[in-house]
């Protein structure tokens, strides 16, 4: 099938099979590059919140790093009083939220294009085979219709091949997104209560 794929970059669906080509190499960098930031994202929560937590009892707050979950408890400690901490926070989530979604919806919209791109071509493919019919001699058909059905197939496949580990990839990078968002949602909930039993105290 491989040798048959490649061989269509050369055939009239080849226009179809290079903009497919640029499309997997775009997603191909979204998927690196997004895989690279979450693994930079990762922070082990509940061991920053312990040392917030610990912090705020003991009136030493500790230095945190640049990771979304730090910079919305960052934002939150640098407010004088539990409440405007807390709005802070909320303000922060937002802007955290956009750094740990960016770029992740483009791979869904990969899956569309590409699935579109190798219909486009199938399209084609077919009224290259049914216009064969008439503008040809009769010994010349089989091979027009031949050359049009190949073209239609070709790009339907490489179209599914681009399609398929695109929407994977959005669904599991878009559950690891989930789950940091989790984390900073909790890590800030527990801030806040922190804050304010030590007001309270």
């Amino acid at each position: 099938m491989l040798r048959y794929l490649l061989d269509a970059f050369a055939g009239p669906a080849s226009g179809f099979m290079y903009a497919l080509l640029a499309v997997m190499a775009f997603a191909l960098a979204v998927v690196v590059e997004r895989a690279v930031t979450m693994i930079r994202f990762r922070v082990d929560g509940p061991a920053v919140v312990k040392r917030v937590e610990d912090g705020v009892k003991s009136g030493t707050l500790p230095s945190l790093g640049n990771t979304p979950l730090e910079a919305v408890i960052a934002a939150g400690l640098a407010q004088p009083t539990a409440e405007l901490g807390w709005d802070a926070m909320t303000a922060a989530a937002v802007e955290a939220e956009d750094q740990i979604r960016h770029r992740i919806p483009y791979l869904s919209a990969v899956a569309s294009i590409a699935t579109m791109l190798g219909l486009f071509g199938t399209v084609y493919g077919l009224i290259l085979a049914f216009g064969a019919l008439g503008d040809v001699a009769a010994a010349q058909r089989a091979a027009a219709l031949s050359e049009g059905s190949s073209t239609a197939m070709a790009t339907t496949a490489f179209g599914l091949f681009v399609a398929i580990p695109a929407l994977a990839a959005h669904s599991f990078l878009d559950g690891q997104a989930r789950r940091l968002l989790a984390a900073v949602e909790s890590a800030a909930g527990r801030v806040h209560v922190a804050r304010k039993a030590a007001e309270r105290a």
